[in-house]
């Protein structure tokens, strides 16, 4: 029984390992490709956010989005009038802009 307790910390000390290397790659996407516009913290704060008037990611009109919608908005650039995102067709895996979905729920808690 004893080992079966150190195999089941050890797995789950690992998960968190993936876990946290898996948040600090989506951090570090989300500040390559989205913080320009939509600011560290989601809010569209930028210089850039301003002018192109970006959404605030944290709001309710964002956070209502269904996780496809927000997918498909980095993707390709649904509902995008100022800035054709297409993240899709300019590197990013789906699983990062999957990841980029749930980095985003995130930023409104």
């Amino acid at each position: 029984m004893r080992k079966l307790n150190v195999s089941v910390l050890f797995i789950g000390a690992l998960l968190m390992h993936v876990s946290a290397t898996a948040i600090a790659q989506t951090t570090q996407i989300y500040n390559k490709y989205c913080s320009s516009c939509h600011a560290a913290d989601g809010s569209a704060s930028t210089a850039a956010g301003k002018r192109l008037k970006a959404a605030d990611l944290r709001s309710k009109a964002v956070q209502d989005l269904s996780d496809e919608e927000i997918y498909k908005t980095i993707a390709y650039g649904v509902r995008h009038k100022n800035y054709p995102h297409a993240f899709a067709r300019r590197g990013l895996t789906e699983k990062q802009v999957a990841d980029l979905v749930v980095y985003i729920r995130k930023l409104a808690q």
